[in-house]
């Protein structure tokens, strides 16, 4: 009796702590970031599937929902009076385009009291301007204002504006006004206009996406005059499109030119009236190629945020541009596979600068903020709750996050959770500017989610309007934040320049001083070398490259005909450049190289002896056959020499790497870049000096030398494949050999 007792008294408590979880509490998606190398990292969930409204929900079971296109959420547009700016609240609706046996769209409302939804009207017929009537044909995109509903009704080439309010003259639900397709010369001849997606700004303003229209996105006025196209979007040809378009005729080029799928698919706008628009036709490769080098332009991005006058200002921040999906290698499942990037098919604008994306492909959701830092990402393929099939539209309604399902004919309601609260909470303490609160708050976020940068680098900034400089930069390294690094760091240089003033031009004048001792030393040495001598020292040999830095004519000459250097002298420079290039890979500092990898010595050196030893016998072999006057001795000691100033700049761009800001670390690049350019004028005049060459003649020579560096690479991988065949095949007979004795 006792052992039942305990038995049921587990089940009630089990029973007890199983009702404490929401619905959906078993997720059947993870939720994740990238980290600054592109890998995977797991987060909490910000968002967790709640329940799905289906036409069975909403009363419609006898006419269910067949085709939905799109969705959008209704709203009550407020003004922040502290801000003196507007804001939008969710006002309980959501409307959906459903393009089914009977087009229409379905007013679906929200009863806070029961938690539940119910259609509140249906549009599909009225009675349009001239007082016939009319119908819907074809639903695609759909957005709601404080008071008007716009629908683009694409195979009639128009947009029917509906009231969403009860005023004087309609009622919710009256048909208000058709916007015709809009008219203008720079429209191509045949042109046809097919509405997809629309959004309508405060000031009235009125922006369509057309599926058959390259031009960029179609400005209208309110009563729809065009104004004009934004933003654009380009895609580049391949190098055999570019060759046919060449040969093609005038007509032919601009018949080609329209069947380039160059439009946007979706877009939506905020209060402030920056346009947010999605295309998925931007070619992998190129999108591929964007996402991998972390372009942060908007050449090849599927998302852009367009100011009024159509230029994009999408904040990029991040570790890699927003664009969906980072790992796009083959991501194999039990029912079906997927590789490649993101298909990007809708946006939707969140709170606090928030923003979401679907990647169709995936059937995931991924939201930045308003630098374009991945916040998280989530979702997956799949029929349980949560799950999606063909995820087609996104929006928010409150702190819920909707998403339609084009195949499954629903909408799936996803709730933010205390985690997402406290990032929504976080933001908008920041764009507050109350950073001491966002500072403890990111604290909090950091010990839940320790792998979600956006926290160090929230903290860093707290610390830095605080003057604790030192500590800020130790939290923008977690996160490889290298610009608010910098700054920090340029704080922490003013102080230290401001306390020891004196300190720096006395390093100034030293250095100076010390450098033109050195100079002067080296050439009184190499004036002193001016006699011919058997045999000279090998100081004399080193310095004497000081004087073939800027003589490189008389320099070379002296050191074939009057022994001024040697293969000793030419050794040790070599071997000093191979110390001083090794010294650059470890010593250079965080802004300079953030992402420091292993430096493997062996491997170091070898790529800066590989390159001059081939240099050294693809010429000797070159020169042999046309009438070359130098030896291979004399090759090998020209070359060496003609490096002679690289080792100087590459130490001396690496100590300055540790005391420069990132604004002026160009600088260093434009030193290193003269120091490859001075060896690259020695070696070319050294060669041409050594073989008395003319001009033209060391010009097909050095370009034959790295034609016969390119061949002797080639031999090289080529003989060591058969050896390691050869080596194979023997090892097998001797395996086999072993097996039969």
């Amino acid at each position: 009796m006792k052992q039942l007792t305990r038995i049921l008294l587990l089940a009630v408590c089990l029973l007890m702590i199983i009702g404490t979880f929401p619905v959906g509490a078993i997720i059947p998606y993870s939720t994740y970031t990238y980290d600054i190398d592109g890998e995977y990292v797991e987060s909490p969930h910000a968002y967790v599937p709640y329940e799905t409204i289906s036409s069975a929900t909403i009363g419609l079971s006898s006419d269910p929902i067949t085709e939905p296109y799109d969705m959008c959420v209704g709203t009550v547009l407020r003004k922040n009076i502290e801000k003196d700016e507007y804001y939008s609240e969710w006002d309980g609706m959501i409307y959906v385009t459903d393009a089914g046996s009977v087009p229409r769209v379905i007013a679906i409302q929200y009863d806070e009291e029961t938690s539940e939804y119910s259609v509140k009207y249906v549009l599909s017929d009225f009675i349009n301007n001239w007082g016939v009537p009319d119908a819907i044909s074809s639903p695609r995109g759909v957005f709601a204002t404080d008071k008007e509903l716009y629908v683009c009704d694409s195979d009639n080439a128009r947009i029917l504006v509906f009231s969403t309010i009860d005023t004087d003259e309609y009622a919710e639900g009256d048909f208000i006004k058709i916007i015709d397709e809009p008219k203008s010369e720079v429209f191509p001849d045949n042109h046809i206009y097919t509405p997809i997606a629309v959004a309508v700004g405060t000031s009235g303003y009125i922006y369509v996406v057309s599926s058959t229209t390259y031009q960029g996105i179609i400005s209208m006025n309110k009563d729809g005059k065009f104004t004009g196209f934004l933003g654009t979007q380009t895609q580049k040809l391949s190098l055999m499109d570019r060759v046919w378009r060449s040969l093609q005729t005038a007509e032919q080029k601009k018949q080609a030119l329209t069947n380039v799928s160059l439009e946007f698919n979706n877009i939506n706008i905020d209060e402030k009236g920056f346009i947010y628009a999605t295309t998925a036709s931007i070619n992998d490769s190129d999108l591929l190629g964007a996402i991998l080098s972390n372009d942060s332009s908007s050449e090849y991005s599927p998302v852009k945020m367009l100011n009024p006058s159509g230029e994009d200002v999408m904040k990029r921040a991040g570790f890699f541009p927003p664009s969906g999906e980072i790992n796009v290698n083959t991501q194999q499942t039990a029912n079906y596979s997927i590789t490649g990037p993101s298909t990007i098919v809708d946006v939707a604008l969140g709170p606090e600068g928030t923003w979401s994306i679907i990647d169709q492909k995936r059937q995931r959701i991924f939201t930045y903020d308003e630098d374009g830092n991945l916040l998280f990402a989530f979702g997956d393929k799949g029929s349980q709750l949560g799950n999606l099939t063909t995820a087609q539209a996104i929006d928010y309604a409150g702190s819920n996050m909707l998403v339609l399902d084009k195949e499954n004919d629903n909408i799936t309601v996803f709730k933010r959770t205390s985690y997402g609260d406290e990032l929504i909470n976080v933001l908008k303490l920041q764009r507050d500017r109350k950073y001491d609160e966002s500072a403890n708050s990111w604290s909090k976020i950091l010990q839940r989610n320790s792998n979600l940068d956006m926290s160090y680098i929230g903290i860093g900034k707290s610390l830095y309007r605080q003057g604790n400089y030192e500590e800020a930069m130790g939290y923008y390294k977690y996160a490889y934040d290298t610009e608010n690094y910098s700054e920090a760091y340029q704080q922490v240089r003013k102080n230290w320049v401001e306390k020891y003033a004196y300190v720096v031009p006395i390093v100034v004048i030293v250095f100076f001083y010390v450098l033109a001792k050195i100079f002067k030393y080296a050439k009184k040495v190499n004036i002193a070398g001016q006699v011919m001598k058997e045999k000279r020292t090998l100081k004399e040999e080193l310095l004497y490259g000081y004087h073939l830095m800027f003589h490189p004519f008389d320099g070379f000459w002296d050191i074939k005909h009057e022994k001024r250097a040697s293969a000793k002298g030419a050794t040790v420079i070599l071997v000093v450049t191979i110390i001083t290039y090794i010294y650059s890979l470890v010593g250079k500092a965080y802004l300079i190289d953030p992402h420091p990898q292993n430096t493997n010595i062996l491997l170091s050196a070898v790529s800066i002896l590989l390159p001059i030893l081939l240099w050294v016998i693809s010429n000797w072999c070159l020169t042999t056959l046309f009438d070359g006057e130098g030896s291979l001795k004399d090759i090998y000691i020209a070359t060496c020499y003609s490096l002679f100033p690289l080792p100087a700049f590459l130490v001396l761009t690496t100590l300055l790497s540790n005391i420069v800001t990132l604004n002026e670390a160009s600088l260093l690049s434009l030193a290193m870049g003269v120091a490859y350019f001075w060896v690259g004028f020695l070696l070319f005049f050294g060669m041409m000096v050594i073989h008395d060459y003319t001009l033209f003649k060391n010009v097909l020579t050095v370009l034959g030398t790295i034609v016969g560096m390119a061949f002797i690479i080639f031999i090289g991988v080529l003989f060591s494949s058969l050896v390691g065949k050869i080596i194979s095949f023997i090892t097998s007979i001797i395996n086999e050999l072993s097996y039969r004795v």
